[in-house]
């Protein structure tokens, strides 16, 4: 099993109605675990804290989740440095100075999206490794509670992070 502690930079937008807003920038952080099922394939879950969002209309829309995984992690290359992951994550907002609207819409509590990334470890020794990661979102759920409108969030972070084997 191994644990990643990462830091990264987000991109997130909203969609309302299949129009995107402008990008939301921001900061994310979050611990991973792989269970390795064989020197190929692990199943890896986590935590991690984002913010989504963007701007329209002169105001801005932010909305923070906790996140949770659930990917399969496919270790891939001739030392597998490299790895694939894909799954569901399952997003819960934290916030409630957002839970208002935007054009008129109260946002849900939860948000399940498809998560699709890309990562290159590099080995410091046996136990320790540094992770570059490119981790893509796209909700497929409406976070308009009201249902007026169709809101979904879509976005990316690029991360940095430190890989313990325990």
């Amino acid at each position: 099993m191994e644990l990643t502690g990462k830091i990264g930079k987000s991109s997130f937008r909203y969609y309302v109605s299949g129009h995107p807003s402008s990008s939301l920038n921001s900061i994310n952080f979050g611990i991973n675990g792989d269970y390795y099922l064989n020197k190929t394939w692990s199943i890896q879950t986590g935590l991690l804290y984002q913010k989504m969002g963007g701007t329209t209309y002169n105001s801005e829309f932010k909305i923070d989740y906790v996140n949770i995984p659930f990917n399969m992690n496919w270790h891939f290359g001739k030392t597998k440095k490299w790895n694939l992951n894909f799954g569901i994550i399952q997003s819960f907002r934290t916030n409630n100075s957002m839970a208002q609207n935007i054009l008129g819409a109260t946002i849900k509590n939860t948000q399940t999206a498809i998560n699709l990334g890309l990562g290159y470890r590099i080995k410091i020794n046996n136990t320790i490794g540094i992770l570059l990661d490119y981790q893509f979102l796209s909700g497929m759920n409406n976070v308009d509670k009201d249902e007026i409108y169709s809101i979904k969030n879509k976005g990316g972070n690029i991360n940095l992070g430190t890989i313990i084997k325990i």
